[in-house]
């Protein structure tokens, strides 16, 4: 299977160098709406429709080794508890007593027995169930087996723990199958995580997602940090249902954007070696798989114009680079990386909202782009979006699966 892979990788990155011209059985790719970008009431159908409805990274395994340990997952207006119970299980609450509503947790992360209201002392378990009622007698009505912490779907995939607020949310290793099959070969359940980096900016989420979903601007805006290691001609793309994608570029030589002369884990597979394999993964997600470490990153929405990205900057458990310095370094490397990107972002959103232009142009490596805006239009429902800003679905019978 891995061999099978690698050869159709390889073939695919021969014939994209190769291409001189536009693909003749390719559509054009139609205008995409400005309005998508800087109109509330597009923003708010997203919220109402998009996030509610779909799988969400909310961390990683070894960000809660124990049991009892925990960490906070807040946003799209959600604060939700992430953590490990007695049996080892991971599990996830939404962060409010059952009380009167206060937040049982404050603090982003940490370790503890139970979870106790800092309002009036109520207590849960780490199972969530109510466990303490400070002056119990004074509630006719408590049935306690019924007072427990409010669920959240939450399942794990290799280490990686999302959540769902849909109840009836498919299993997540359907949601991601694809995803799941270009990673054969990697192990990440080896990783563990060494940082986590906020970055908040002026602009819309998707106008900051749509960056890392195209190659086309790594010779411009990363002609010394990421093309050097890149053979930009070899870039293509596979589509996968769901609005995920997979994109594959060469390596020029055995250097990573970290360094050309660290030791590269035995772990990943060969596929891992010779080629950047990166994975959008809708809604929010991006990750270009490196054997000596990569980031998670996600872009959230505070409002129409502002996001937040989030990158987790994943390393191995028994790290072959290990020493002195070394993880503070990669720390720097990609929040170098990160600012040659981020700091066009509110430039670019002021632009959309100034009424100047009413569409934007994509190109065949931009692909991606609108097959995510596609996906978007499905999970709202084409019927909900006003007829100015929907995206026309071409994409589909170019999918990989």
């Amino acid at each position: 299977m891995l061999n099978a892979r690698l050869l159709s990788i390889r073939e695919d990155s021969e014939r994209e160098s190769g291409r001189a011209d536009y693909p003749q059985d390719f559509p054009a790719l139609p205008p995409v709406p400005v309005g998508r970008y800087v109109e509330q009431d597009f923003y708010d159908l997203e919220m109402k429709h998009l996030w509610p409805r779909t799988w969400l990274y909310a961390g990683h395994a070894s960000e809660i080794p124990e049991p009892g340990c925990y960490k906070l997952f807040e946003q799209l207006g959600q604060s939700v508890i992430v953590s490990r119970g007695e049996g080892g299980e991971i599990r996830a609450f939404h962060n409010i007593c059952r009380h009167r509503a206060s937040a049982l947790v404050v603090e982003d992360s940490g370790k503890t027995r139970r979870f106790v209201c800092p309002y009036h002392s109520w207590s849960y378990d780490l199972d969530g169930g109510l466990i303490g009622v400070p002056e119990e007698r004074d509630f006719k009505c408590l049935d306690k087996a019924e007072r427990g912490l409010k669920r959240v779907h939450c399942e794990t995939m290799r280490g990686m723990i999302f959540i769902n607020l849909d109840g009836n949310a498919p299993p997540l290793e359907e949601y991601f199958a694809s995803t799941l099959r270009e990673l054969e070969g990697f192990p990440l359940e080896d990783m563990v995580v060494n940082a986590v980096i906020s970055v908040e900016m002026e602009c819309n989420w998707k106008a900051a997602l749509d960056n890392f979903l195209e190659a086309y601007h790594i010779n411009t805006i990363h002609a010394k940090s990421i093309a050097p290691y890149l053979d930009s001609r070899s870039f293509n793309i596979s589509l996968f249902r769901g609005g995920h994608a997979r994109f594959a570029t060469r390596k020029r030589g055995a250097g990573t954007i970290f360094g050309k002369d660290l030791a590269i884990p035995q772990g990943p597979s060969e596929i891992f070696r010779t080629h950047t394999i990166a994975l959008p993964m809708f809604p929010n997600s991006f990750i270009a798989v490196d054997p000596v470490g990569f980031g998670w990153q996600s872009w959230w929405p505070v409002g129409m114009n502002r996001t937040v990205m989030t990158f987790t900057l994943m390393g191995w458990r028994d790290d072959v680079n290990r020493g002195p310095g070394f993880r503070e370094a990669m720390v720097e490397q990609v929040k170098a990386i990160a600012n040659e990107d981020v700091h066009l972002f509110p430039r670019l959103q002021r632009s959309l909202e100034s009424g100047a232009v009413s569409s934007l142009l994509l190109g065949y490596q931009e692909r991606a782009l609108y097959w995510y805006q596609e996906e978007i239009d499905r999970r709202i429902g084409p019927q909900n979006i006003p007829q100015h800003l929907r995206i026309e679905q071409i994409l589909a019978p170019f999918t990989a699966d």
